[in-house]
């Protein structure tokens, strides 16, 4: 599955929403994302590199809300099928697809967001 970078792979309006704009608190949600989620991705990669399934469950299950929150549904697919398949010790022979394609995505998403957080104002 080609990764598409040219297209925003977030949407904000959930974050727009429930902070009704204020760029602050969204801002702030993106900087948490900034700083764990990729930590989370690397020990997940750790995890499939180490062969250690049941270890990815908890990882999964952090950056959940994250990426979640900010709206990224390609990420938030595999994130899930990752947590499920990887609590029940299911289709193990995908797992390391899926965190790469989680890596990917993160990078690209990371980037973009940064790209915003530089931006006069981030509502998108």
């Amino acid at each position: 599955m080609e990764i598409q970078t040219s297209t925003v792979r977030y949407d904000l309006s959930y974050l727009n929403q429930v902070f009704q704009g204020n760029r602050e608190m969204i801002n702030n949600i993106i900087n948490l994302f900034l700083q764990q989620v990729p930590e989370y991705i690397r020990e997940m990669e750790e995890c499939v590199r180490k062969n250690e399934p049941l270890s990815l469950h908890p990882l999964a299950h952090k950056a959940k809300s994250s990426v979640s929150m900010l709206g990224i549904k390609d990420m938030e697919n595999d994130i899930l099928q990752i947590e499920q398949d990887s609590k029940h010790l299911r289709n193990l022979e995908g797992l390391p697809l899926l965190v790469s394609r989680v890596r990917e995505n993160c990078q690209i998403v990371y980037d973009q967001l940064k790209e915003a957080l530089e931006r006069p104002y981030v509502r998108e």
